[in-house]
């Protein structure tokens, strides 16, 4: 027996002799909490812990070990597994890849051990206390940033009892006052969420668990740490159509509405993406027009920051599909606004920020010290700002299908600022132009498709590229379907694109008048006929465009003499004086009126 005792002793040396490259101390210590979280927890109440003092409350419970007997003992076992797990965290805090650390099987056995005896064990949860609970929670989300520890929790059950945890805090927490470290602990929880529906095929685990329903309900949290929380989780778990879904079946638009018109920026950037997201659900969309949020959002395109942005255009891309919001967005101002974000004359900012990394620091507690727009070089900004644009086109190429919207876009220079989109650029990324101008020459299609539209066109392309152009057909969506006309446009030489840039500006209404005859401003020369020539022009003070015939009063037609020029002035002004009088009709262009310019020699009229 002696003999077998010893050789069993060999064996475990063996086994737990510590592996290369990591230092006894370290060893030492994860064995010993592995050995704490292994023993089950005393029936009676366990003692609060002041991590402050950790090595001083070792101190004092070991001496009360030695007087205090067996009730002593259970509390130094407690107050040294709390220990642990503090110096746990401590120690391994910037650690991600622990199934490639040389002691990733005691951390694996850490892990089980946390989950079995402490997140499972619904006695311990209810009797440990508050600051000891978000201790173990603490070390769990350290280890599931690994992949591998979040299909453990998963095999081991854990992720149901997470989610009935998260909702009893959360209650609490919203139903009745904040409770010691429910804010904390709220934060770890949505944190392991997000990290678990970062993964495609782990967002059901999270919706069969139900932890999205608390999830929307953290949305009215008061804590901003909280709420960034619950939108992070959320807006990957929308990433998949099932989880969408079931969110969207929540009352959730509401309170993201109430976010994007009151909270902070990073709030309302979080909150703009996840409502994107949201928008491919038919219920959210009318809730979106149910709580009137084309207002806010509009408003939202006022800010500055690419990201927010992108989201915004992208939620009014979905919502104007709907006849009735797509007259709504027009009233408001939101064609002029997105045809000025198309004219590039803003400054822009963004960053290289993502949801996971977002939720990394929410959990660290240092998401409000992130320098959010420091980080992107010039090339960056103006490869977000393509996407941007891209967005821009796509929810004017909605909008346009209504008439009175597509006028509008016309009205507003649209034709010209979009139109200017599809000139190549060599030294931008050719993949972000490319898809940039596919956008672009569909917003221009949808346009040409409305005929009165069409003499803005013929005048643009060369024949070869207008007859691509013209055989996309009318209103097609598929993106796809514009890549030729790209490429075509691309591969023509220097001349040809100059002499497209040239008759781009021919079309441009705000480019500075050639002259003016009295008070209008003549912006181009439409055509010219046996009596004189058709101007388009503008008036000083106003932005309505009018057509102006020109007649040379010397034109030997009017006669030879004073006296014949004369009396065909007093025929022509009583023609006119007819058809400004009896004259109404749709589809007859209407006159206003002539005027003599004594200085050129003729009369003009409307």
């Amino acid at each position: 027996m002696p003999d077998q005792d010893k050789k069993v002793k060999t064996t475990e040396k063996s086994t737990d002799k510590k592996q290369q490259g990591i230092t006894t101390r370290d060893y030492s210590d994860l064995k010993r909490l592995r050995c704490l979280l292994n023993v089950q927890s005393s029936k009676q109440q366990l003692p609060a812990i002041n991590f402050d003092s950790a090595q001083n409350s070792m101190t004092k419970t070991e001496h009360i070990i030695k007087v205090g007997g067996h009730r002593a003992r259970s509390q130094w076992h407690e107050s040294t597994e709390a220990v642990e797990l503090e110096n746990f965290s401590i120690n391994y805090k910037n650690e991600r890849n622990f199934s490639k650390h040389p002691q990733h099987k005691l951390f694996q056995e850490i892990f089980t051990a946390l989950v079995k005896n402490r997140l499972i064990c619904r006695e311990w949860v209810h009797r440990a206390p508050s600051i000891h609970f978000l201790r173990v929670l603490i070390c769990l989300r350290l280890l599931m940033r690994d992949p591998c520890y979040q299909e453990i929790l998963h095999s081991l059950g854990g992720i149901e009892n997470l989610a009935q945890y998260m909702e009893t805090v959360a209650n609490e927490y919203l139903g009745y006052g904040e409770e010691p470290h429910s804010v904390d602990k709220l934060v770890n929880m949505t944190y392991i969420f997000q990290k678990l529906a970062a993964v495609k095929d782990q967002r059901e685990w999270v919706t069969t668990s139900g932890a999205h329903k608390t999830l929307v309900n953290l949305l009215g949290a008061r804590d901003t740490n909280v709420l960034l929380g619950a939108l992070l989780a959320l807006a990957s778990l929308a990433e998949s159509p099932e989880c969408r879904e079931k969110i969207s079946e929540l009352n959730i638009v509401e309170n993201l509405l109430m976010i994007l018109h009151e909270y902070d920026l990073l709030s309302k950037r979080l909150t703009a993406e996840l409502l994107r997201l949201l928008c491919a659900e038919p219920q959210v969309k009318e809730q979106v027009k149910l709580y009137e949020g084309i207002p806010v959002l509009l408003s939202l395109l006022h800010s500055d920051h690419l990201k927010l942005l992108w989201s915004v255009v992208w939620i009014l891309v979905q919502v104007c599909e709907d006849p009735e919001t797509s007259v709504e967005i027009r009233i408001w101002g939101g064609i002029k606004q997105l045809l000025h974000i198309l004219r590039g004359d803003r400054n822009f900012v963004s960053d290289r920020s993502s949801i996971g990394s977002l939720s990394s620091a929410n959990a660290a507690g240092r998401i409000q010290q992130l320098h959010l727009s420091e980080d992107l070089s010039p090339r960056e900004i103006q490869e977000n700002i393509f996407s941007l644009q891209a967005a821009c086109c796509a929810a004017l190429t909605e909008l346009v299908l209504n008439d009175t919207n597509a006028h509008q876009v016309v009205q507003e220079n649209g034709v010209y600022t979009i139109a200017k989109l599809i000139l190549p650029n060599k030294q931008k990324n050719a993949a972000k132009t490319n898809l940039l101008q596919c956008y672009a020459f569909r917003a221009l299609r949808f346009l040409f498709s409305m005929e009165r539209n069409r003499p803005l066109f013929k005048r643009l392309f060369p024949t070869d590229l207008f007859e691509i152009f013209i055989d996309i057909g009318h209103y097609v969506r598929d993106i796809s379907a514009y890549e030729e006309l790209v490429s075509k446009l691309n591969l023509l030489v220097e001349d040809e694109l100059k002499q497209i840039a040239e008759n781009l500006e021919s079309i441009n209404q705000n480019k500075a008048p050639s002259k003016y005859i009295g008070n209008y401003a003549i912006l181009d020369h439409l055509g010219s006929g046996a009596f004189g020539c058709v101007y388009k022009v503008r008036k000083r003070s106003g932005q309505n465009l009018l057509a102006m015939k020109e007649v040379n009063l010397h034109n030997p037609a009017f006669g030879k003499d004073k006296k014949d020029r004369d009396s065909s002035v007093k025929n022509i002004v009583s023609e006119l004086t007819i058809i400004k009088e009896q004259l109404y009709h749709p589809n007859v262009v209407r006159y206003y009126k002539t005027f003599l310019e004594s200085k050129y020699e003729f009369s003009g009229y409307f």
